[in-house]
């Protein structure tokens, strides 16, 4: 998942801004309207896209960082919902959302990220 749009931003585990790679395309947006136009341009792909919405003051969410970061670079993978828990993990394909993971279940997400990448 991920755009190679210039204009896009990620953080590292310094929290400092820098320029996704394409090789872990985790993307971090803090603008409404980015998010749009990347969630727009995913549509026309068969790509599974995982959305992790998180809080700096959630401790579930920080033991989830290298969980996403390792995810990413084995799967290759990083909308506006009703987000109840956090960590909350959406799976996206082709514009639709096709799973959704709470809390901090490695497993879990996995196991759905496998499916969804194959089933979906």
């Amino acid at each position: 998942m991920g755009a190679n749009q210039s204009a896009v931003y990620a953080r590292n585990e310094a929290n400092e801004l820098f320029t996704p790679q394409k090789s872990g395309q985790v993307l971090t947006f803090h603008s409404s309207s980015k998010w749009r136009s990347h969630f727009q341009s995913s549509r026309q792909t068969n790509k599974l896209m995982v959305i992790h919405f998180t809080a700096a003051w959630c401790g579930p969410c920080r033991t989830m960082e290298p969980v996403i970061r390792d995810f990413a670079a084995k799967y290759a993978v990083a909308r506006e919902d009703a987000v109840q828990a956090l960590p909350a993990f959406i799976l996206i394909k082709k514009g639709k959302t096709v799973d959704k993971v709470a809390g901090a279940e490695k497993a879990a997400l996995q196991n759905k990220i496998e499916k969804c990448m194959f089933y979906f």
